[in-house]
């Protein structure tokens, strides 16, 4: 079968552009060169010679040439395996399990990948579970040189996740690293690493909610990957965000953590005896830290630098702020700031407690257009110095472009169109506890700008007012947020979008700016835009760059001096504000902070990792071509996915998350089988290594993937990794006659076979019954795996045979007045085949349960004709049978168009993912309004119907991801909330079920539902899928069923009806 797979998906795969390997680019002049090397030397510390500086050679794309490296060196490239990973592996297996350990080329390709425009392959992928783990695994990393690099959510984008030597992945493990406690109403939170933190944000609001707290806290840093990056990323570069500026990032935020060293002992800040102890164990780090601090703070010039450069946002180096803010006579503080945007160079944070900060309720938000964009920079300072505004964020003229494609904002704000080549705008939000506060916030504003004279496009008074409306601010809030997207959206295909992360003192900016865009004009990067957060003086430099030949890199390493010398030289500004050092500008961090200060950056890292154990290379590195090597390209594979960013925020909605591989994963992986297909001349190694790339592809790509398209959901560029993989299994099936024949058949003869599954239900059922449960599991589980995962595995959640259809209820006098009350009813093929779990037949089926509520609210019910044989082809369209399931969806919409009169009828579909099915393939537009999910239809029609009330104490909820797709998910919620006292939701993107997917392949909804965490008195269980359902009463104690069984128990007809 593999083999069969593979041949199958050589032929078929679309013929990607050829991608040759980039050769050494040419060096630049040998004097600068030199020159540079020198400096860097001299500011290296005797001691910090643990590692040789490799000899410059330029830039290099992956795949890098071999350059015939056979001696062991701990520099990018030249960590080899010369029996010191086998040996870390070997007493590594007594701590975490071989199978939470990765070697395998697809695995190690597919962590090789972060968000940033690096590619290091490591040698060892280590999941772990958690803190007790790592401090067991760091001494041993030690012992074997083989040094570490942790990762949590891989968003970070200046190459700080990526590594050639162990990498640990903390996340996608489950419920492990995802512990927090809320204390002291809100104020405080402790998180481990591997929650996201948007989801930090949505827990403190369940908390208010829940504790009828009066003020809603939040989490300080607010970034644009706030609902995918995780908090040990946050910690590690010290994020930051639109709205947050310096006052409220993690460092001034943070109150306490954990840390695992190097040598494996654990610090808890929060403990005095944890405290105490270190003291004393550490005496020679502590030391050396107080000394350093002591140094700094006697020097009053590097001690005014360092106050200087911390005044604005600033990512570059070390925190030496650390140095300078706390007396060194409590050292602990010290160590517990300088670990903040350390990205896991000087130790782990295992955990992290933060004061949280107010979320005032009442804002508002203005998008002004102004002829210029220095003027626009000018407006942000005069913000910055006379008022409290929250956010000001900056729009050059190339961002507005972007702008004009976005028909809401157009809407909102038309004259963007008008600005002319030097125009800019500014997005300025105000906030306040109460709406008078708020007011009095925005008078400051347009007083202070007002007053300073300024140019704008418009009257700004009657053209960019301040809006309070959530749903106008909202649009303008979310288009700041796609820029980048929109940027990478555009691009060529097979190059990336880079995200340059810069800041300077805000009354620079405007200069800074114009520079920076005259600089990306010069070398031709005609897409650049320069956006921000203005009032803080940060950009972010957005651009596609290719790494496809030497010409591509070359002019990537000249503009980047360039810029490094704009920003850190004329403007004395951060080269890196917000997103952390990384790779990206280790080798600049000196020009801009000096050869003192970056002396002793050198110094604190010899202090806490003298072996150089921990992610070298980051941050601080003697290269200084580091920046421009080991690139990512990426090749041309598949249009469905060229535009992939492999930013990594689709990960966390996929269900394959912890058991195979994610979007992100693979994409990438197949951008490499792509790569290697297009190399006209494979030598043996680069055939082996497709031929396995292909195998493994099957099951890690393929066969676990749900494609249920949740990853399109949280896709900046609008990405479904599902309908790649669905055209894969396409062009694998084409040329299978026997199983294209099988599909048609089961179609023409749908209704017949369809007739026969109840009873074939019913008599599983009924061996259930005889046998028990522990036989039919162990005998449809070696079917399954003797039939490569055909058969289905049996557990107790498995339904009974649907009951017969109820017949159309016809009222018996029509209703007095208003609309007709007339609706076509499909009950989905899967209700009409699966019944209740076996225990429940008395309840009947979704069908029976969704006519008693129609017939309470008085409605004449119609069935599509032919019903017996209508499907909406989903069960063929997820295997890969496009035709076969396009045939069948056009015959039902056939029969809907005949039922509903044209779409004049409204028609509620029980099963929600079916609804989506139908909608993805419809061709006649007259029933796009006319279809509906139940409860979206019973929200829309019922609620004022019938007569509601409370049934239940607490219920659960599992809106399915095709529902979440269609924007029901509230109504979902305030439905089962008339019916329910309290309701919790699943909290899971998607279970994983895919139709019967997650019945072959149980592993997945099993890794999927690993999350599932419902509170003790959930008495019940309620989603739109018959299938989903199934999964998720296997993975809980919660018996789980279809909403309309909770409806209908929890109204009664109105007398009025």
């Amino acid at each position: 079968a593999p083999s069969r797979a593979r041949h199958t998906m050589r032929r078929s795969r679309s013929i990607a552009l050829a991608l040759r390997a980039a050769l050494p680019l040419v060096q630049r002049p040998a004097v600068a060169r030199r020159t540079a090397v020198a400096a860097r030397n001299a500011a290296v510390p005797a001691a910090a010679a643990a590692t040789s500086s490799p000899a410059p050679h330029g830039g290099t794309v992956y795949p890098v040439p071999d350059r015939g490296v056979t001696v062991y060196s701990n520099v990018d490239g030249g960590r080899i395996d010369d029996g010191r990973y086998t040996a870390f592996q070997k007493d590594a297996s007594s701590i975490v399990p071989m199978e939470r350990m990765y070697t395998d080329p697809v695995k190690t390709f597919a962590y090789g990948t972060d968000a940033s425009f690096y590619r290091l392959l490591p040698q060892v992928v280590v999941k772990i579970h958690g803190e007790d783990e790592v401090k067991r695994i760091l001494p041993i990393a030690a012992k074997h040189q083989t040094p570490v690099t942790f990762r949590a959510a891989g968003t970070s984008l200046s190459g700080q996740a990526v590594t050639d030597s162990i990498l640990l992945k903390l996340s996608h493990t489950g419920k492990n690293f995802r512990n927090y406690e809320i204390k002291n109403e809100g104020k405080e939170i402790t998180l481990e690493p591997g929650l996201i933190l948007g989801e930090v944000n949505r827990l403190l609001a369940k908390y208010k909610q829940k504790h009828g707290i009066k003020e809603q806290y939040k989490m300080g840093p607010d970034p644009s990957s706030i609902d995918s990056c995780m908090i040990g990323g946050v910690v590690a570069n010290n994020s930051s965000g639109m709205c947050c500026g310096v006052a409220q990032n993690t460092y001034h935020t943070l109150k306490d953590m954990r840390i695992v060293f190097v040598d494996g002992t654990v610090l808890d800040t929060s403990d005095k005896a944890s405290r105490e102890a270190f003291l004393k164990s550490h005496k020679s780090l502590v030391d050396g830290v107080v000394a350093l601090a002591s140094r700094v703070q006697e020097d009053e010039d590097l001690s005014a630098l360092i106050t200087k450069k911390h005044k604005i946002k600033c990512t570059t180096g070390y925190s030496m702020n650390a140095l300078v803010d706390h007396p060194t006579s409590d050292p602990i503080e010290i160590i517990k700031r300088l670990m903040i945007g350390s990205e896991g160079t000087l130790g782990f944070v295992s955990q992290a407690t933060y004061n949280t900060v107010i979320d005032h309720p009442h804002k508002a938000s203005a998008f002004i257009v102004f002829k210029d964009v220095k003027e626009a920079c000018r407006a942000a300072a005069v913000l910055r110095r006379e008022t409290k505004v929250d956010a000001v964020e900056l729009f050059d003229r190339a961002s507005l472009t972007q702008c004009e494609g976005h028909e809401q904002i157009i809407g909102l704000v038309p004259t963007i169109a008008d600005a002319p080549r030097t125009g800019a705008a500014l997005l300025i939000e105000c906030r306040g506890a109460t709406d008078e506060e708020l007011n009095a916030g925005i008078k400051a504003v347009t007083d202070a700008i007002d007053g300073a004279g300024m140019e704008y496009l418009n009257d700004r008074e009657s053209t960019y007012p301040f809006m309070k409306d959530e749903a106008v601010y909202k649009v303008y809030w979310d288009v700041r947020k796609g820029l980048i997207p929109l940027v990478g959206s555009s691009r060529q295909a097979g190059t990336s979008v880079l995200i340059e992360d810069v800041a300077c003192e805000v009354d620079k900016l405007g200069d800074m700016t114009q520079d920076l865009i005259d600089m990306f004009e010069r070398f031709g990067y005609d897409d650049a835009s320069c956006m921000g957060h203005a009032l803080e003086g940060n950009l972010h430099l957005v651009f596609s760059q290719g790494f496809r030949n030497d010409e591509e890199v070359k002019k990537y390493s000249a503009m980047m001096q360039e810029m490094c010398e704009i920003v850190a030289i004329k403007y004395s500004g951060s080269l890196k504000a917000e997103h952390g050092t990384g790779r990206n500008v280790a080798p600049f961090v000196e020009m801009e902070w000096g050869k003192k200060a970056y002396d002793i950056m050198w110094e604190l890292k010899e202090l806490f990792d003298p072996e150089y154990v921990l992610n070298p290379g980051v941050i601080l590195n003697r290269d200084p071509d580091t920046h421009q090597k080991f690139l990512k390209p990426k090749p041309v594979a598949d249009p469905i996915v060229d535009m992939c960013m492999e930013c990594g925020f689709c990960e966390s909605n996929c269900p394959s998350r912890d058991l195979s591989l994610t979007p992100r994963q693979r994409i990438t992986v197949y951008r490499e089988i792509s790569r290697l297909q297009d190399i006209p001349s494979r030598t043996q190694a680069e055939q082996s290594r497709l031929d396995e790339f292909l195998d493994t592809f099957t099951y890690e790509g393929n066969s676990t993937c749900a494609a249920d398209g949740m990853c399109q959901v949280k896709c900046p560029v609008g990405i479904n990794t599902g309908e790649l993989i669905k055209s894969i299994r396409e062009r694998e099936l084409k040329n299978q006659g026997t199983a294209n024949s099988g599909a048609n058949f089961l179609a023409k003869n749908f209704g017949a076979v369809s007739a026969v599954v109840p009873s074939f239900l019913n008599m599983v059922s009924t061996f259930h019954g005889i046998l028990g449960g522990g036989v039919l599991k162990s005998v449809s589980g070696a079917l399954n795996s003797a039939t490569g995962s055909m058969v289905p595995v049996w557990n107790p959640h498995m339904p009974t045979g649907a009951p017969k259809l109820p017949e159309p209820y016809k009222p018996a006098v029509a209703t007095a007045a208003g609309l007709p009350r007339k609706v076509v009813y499909l009950p989905s093929c899967v209700t009409r085949m699966m019944g209740p779990v076996k225990g429940e037949e008395s309840i009947g089926g979704v069908p029976d349960a969704m006519m008693s509520i129609l017939k309470k609210a008085n409605y004449e019910v119609v069935y599509p004709e032919g019903l017996g044989s209508q499907c909406c082809g989903m069960i063929f369209n997820s295997r890969g049978f496009k035709s076969t399931a396009s045939s069948m969806g056009s015959d039902l919409e056939e029969a809907l168009m005949v039922a509903s009169e044209g779409g004049k009828l409204p028609i509620v579909v029980d099963t929600s993912p079916c609804l989506a099915q139908i909608k993805e393939q419809l061709s006649n537009p007259a029933l796009r309004f006319a279809l509906y999910e139940p409860t979206e239809f019973i929200s829309n029609h019922l609620v004022d119907k019938l007569e509601w009330k409370q049934v239940k104490d607490h219920v659960a909820i599992h809106v399915p991801c095709s529902s979440k797709k269609l924007g029901v998910e509230n109504t979902f919620a305030k439905i089962a909330g008339m019916c329910a006292k309290e309701v919790t939701p699943s909290g899971i993107p998607c279970c994983g079920m895919a139709g019967d997917r997650g019945m072959r392949f149980p592993e997945l909804t099993g890794s999927s539902l690993s999350y599932l965490d419902l509170p003790q008195g959930c008495s019940d269980g309620y989603s739109t899928s018959r299938t989903c359902e199934m999964s998720l009463s296997n993975h809980s104690d919660v018996a789980f069923r279809g909403l309309v069984y909770l409806v209908d128990e929890a109204t009664s007809a109105k007398a009025t009806n």
